[in-house]
């Protein structure tokens, strides 16, 4: 396990390596394990670079949404269907699973999105993805271990559905739901082909799509093109685009921490 967890982590302990090393020793390979020369030139020279801050405030814009509209529709959908007494819910249940299985594949998908005008609009990657099954289903699977006793209770009290959603349901549910919290925000953070296939504007484009047409196209000369980022190793780049691309969402993980191991237990195996 000890093996397994050093080649998961040295990949992203050798950018960081690279990242803070002077441009030089990249340059010249002496890099192993250790950094070399201390230098934060690569991050200064990312940072000055408009294109990763316009897409870095998309990718931004688009989690926020993504992720508060996401978790807000699954998880009022998973409630209603929970329910006993909800009329259809069995026809419900195979229709949300069935989606699961099967989708209308990219090309259906990419032509909806055209027809609706929302090629290279950031809606383009917030409204096909407001929802996903299998995160529908896990909050389902929580909300039914809910005792319904709590709910009748609420109810006598005078409680109508909407109070019991919110005042009473989301707060026991939120282990589950910062489960799924996590898993949104990580995929809208992450996500590289709808930006591709969607968005034709550069400023417009994601981090993740920045990111590509750095680290796979290979595209530094292109997007680094200034006298003062020349000089610097294209390695160096690579490497301090990718940690400061993925700070943003290690910073988050502590915070729900602590709901992940319990939420996804539970939503997934009591049902």
């Amino acid at each position: 396990m000890t093996i397994f967890a050093i080649m998961c982590l040295f990949p992203f302990y050798y950018i960081v390596v690279v990242s803070i090393s002077d441009p030089q020793s990249v340059r010249e390979g002496q890099l192993i394990l250790w950094p070399k020369g201390f230098s934060l030139d690569a991050y200064k020279v990312t940072f000055q670079h408009a294109r990763f801050y316009s897409s870095f405030q998309v990718s931004l814009i688009r989690t926020i949404i993504g992720t508060a509209s996401g978790i807000t529709l699954s998880s009022s959908l998973a409630y209603a269907v929970s329910r006993k007494y909800l009329r259809g819910r069995k026809f419900f249940t195979i229709f949300i699973v069935f989606t699961m299985l099967f989708n209308g594949g990219i090309i259906p998908t990419y032509l909806v999105v055209r027809y609706t005008g929302l090629i290279d609009t950031i809606w383009a990657l917030i409204l096909p993805n407001l929802m996903n099954t299998f995160n529908v289903v896990v909050l389902m699977n929580f909300f039914r271990s809910i005792p319904d006793e709590i709910e009748e209770s609420a109810k006598i009290d005078g409680a109508n559905d909407l109070i019991i959603f919110f005042r009473l349901m989301i707060p026991v549910a939120m282990p589950s739901i910062a489960t799924i919290t996590l898993f949104i925000a990580v995929y809208h953070w992450n996500a590289l082909m709808d930006g591709i296939l969607y968005i034709n504007t550069p400023v417009k484009k994601p981090l993740q799509v920045y990111l590509n047409d750095i680290v796979v196209a290979g595209q530094t000369d292109d997007l680094f093109g200034d006298s003062s980022a020349r000089w610097m190793p294209t390695l160096s780049l690579k490497t301090a685009t990718i940690f400061a691309s993925t700070l943003p969402i290690l910073m988050v993980y502590p915070f729900l921490q602590r709901y992940f191991v319990k939420g996804i237990m539970v939503g997934s195996v009591k049902g």
